[in-house]
């Protein structure tokens, strides 16, 4: 288990949507590591705010994105004035998030450079999916790109 360097704030959630059923939550994140996990952090941190707030979400990592699927890939990165990205991963899995990568991405960006490597490891919270199953997750809530 990791440990983390800053704790993540937990604050209570106004519950004004109690009479509502929950709406699924898409987040799709389509930025690898060129912004140095920037768009990356904003997107697990949102998806995260959306699980804590009883809304299933589904965060689908494709094309560049893909790059966050990986054991290692959040180790690391950082971003001023939020929690570690590899925690965030952490938390948003514990709060019972779902991490989907493309899976021609996943091909397509599962070996290292050069190809003569194995390929990459996939996190273990991690499963492929296809275009059709996220439609499907967002068809009836919301969805956010990053």
């Amino acid at each position: 288990m990791r440990v983390a360097t800053s704790p993540i704030v937990t604050t209570p959630v106004p519950r004004l949507h109690r009479a509502l059923e929950p709406r699924n939550c898409t987040v799709i994140l389509v930025s690898g590591a060129s912004d140095d996990g920037m768009r990356a952090t904003l997107a697990f941190t949102a998806a995260l705010t959306a699980a804590s707030m009883d809304q299933p979400t589904l965060v689908f990592l494709a094309g560049d994105g893909a790059h966050w699927g990986y054991e290692g890939r959040a180790d690391g990165v950082r971003v001023t004035g939020f929690p570690a990205l590899a925690d965030l991963i952490e938390s948003f899995v514990e709060a019972g998030g779902q991490i989907g990568l493309c899976s021609p991405c996943d091909g397509a960006c599962s070996l290292p450079a050069g190809g003569s490597a194995a390929p990459l490891a996939r996190l273990s919270s991690v499963r492929l999916q296809g275009m059709p199953s996220v439609l499907a997750h967002s068809a009836d809530g919301s969805a956010l790109t990053f």
